[in-house]
């Protein structure tokens, strides 16, 4: 039996690249699982930096070079960055104020349309049916307000949490961009052999991860913009913070798309009711979704990731389970990474 598990791990392990990369793959979930928190605006800056890679060699594709590329790449993402902080921040905040003031007004509304459906439509709605949603709902609403009780009491200690992690953000984003070669180099340097696995991982990562990183911003973009020229042609209230959550639904595939489909066909339904702008809303918001699928998506990324949709939707669920709300944001890079040490894992070249 042990000598059986002895071979087992031997075709597994084959050299000592494989141990140590399998030793540091398990130092990094173990830093992680214990100090996400903590190193959460580390993470997000090394991802932006990575962003601003991309963007500094465009740049350099129209003759700026070196030192002038690197600071005109992070000149661009200060005045983008102030731009959102100051002008879609404070719109952000104060059309979140407003609904949550308007809470109690809106579910209100929502309770008595809801209790006209059965009148409405007798043969489709039935009374013990609505009795049901409404108790049910009771109990969501119930178990929302705890959480919103709980989440303002330490309001005051997460707003400050917040504005470090603002003024910190530029800072680490700037070390990341400007010394990243002798970040890279000091990290090379502590891990022993010759790396073969480790660069072939890192090939096939950077080619996928950076079309897909690059090209899900850029359809964040199209997809929110476009959304707010919807939301504010038909009128619907809160347009900028239903516009900002449907340019972030893309980052999820599927799960998104029909998470944040729930709060405008509510928010629609209590403002319009069956009448033809909810019906107008409701159309042109499910072409925008048609066109990002089949035809937006297929143009952005047809050199990015290649991973089947279930596997998509398998990652989004197991990592989501595994890391929360990061691993659900993060299932398809995540997955990505998968993929590249399974083909670059010497025992399956070998076979």
């Amino acid at each position: 039996m042990i000598e059986k598990l002895n071979n087992f791990f031997k075709k597994i392990f084959i050299n000592d690249e494989t141990i140590v990369f399998s030793l540091m793959l398990i130092a990094t979930l173990v830093v992680l699982n214990y100090f996400g928190s903590i190193l959460t605006p580390f993470l997000i800056s090394i991802i932006v930096a990575y962003l601003l890679v991309g963007l500094q060699r465009k740049i350099e594709s129209f003759g700026l070079r070196g030192i002038w590329a690197l600071i005109a790449t992070f000149t661009i993402f200060i005045i983008v960055g102030a731009a959102l902080l100051i002008w879609l921040l404070p719109i952000l905040y104060s059309q979140l104020q407003l609904l949550v003031l308007e809470t109690p007004g809106l579910l209100n509304d929502f309770f008595a349309f809801i209790s006209q459906l059965q009148s409405s439509y007798p043969d489709l709605v039935s009374s013990d049916q609505i009795s049901a949603f409404f108790q049910s709902v009771s109990s969501e609403i119930t178990q929302v307000a705890q959480n919103i009780v709980k989440s303002s009491i330490s309001g005051i200690q997460s707003a400050i949490t917040v504005l470090i992690y603002i003024l910190l953000f530029p800072i680490l984003v700037y070390f990341f961009l400007f010394d990243r070669s002798q970040i890279l180099n000091g990290f090379l340097k502590i891990i022993p052999g010759e790396r073969k696995m480790l660069y072939k991982i890192w090939e096939e990562m950077d080619v996928q991860l950076s079309n897909y990183v690059r090209g899900k911003t850029l359809e964040i973009f199209i997809v929110g913009i476009s959304a707010a020229i919807i939301f504010s042609f038909i009128g619907l209230n809160y347009t900028a913070l239903l516009s900002v959550l449907v340019g972030l639904s893309v980052v999820i595939p599927y799960v998104g798309a029909f998470a944040v489909t729930v709060p405008i066909v509510i928010i629609g339904l209590i403002q319009f009711g069956l009448t033809f702008d909810f019906w107008l809303l409701i159309t042109l918001y499910l072409i925008l979704q048609i066109l990002d699928g089949n035809l937006l998506v297929p143009v952005i990324f047809s050199d990015a990731v290649k991973l089947h949709p279930v596997v998509i939707i398998l990652a989004v669920f197991v990592f989501g389970s595994m890391f929360g709300f990061w691993g659900v944001f993060f299932a398809i890079p995540i997955a990505t990474f998968v993929k590249a040490v399974w083909n670059a894992w010497p025992s399956q070249s070998l076979s």
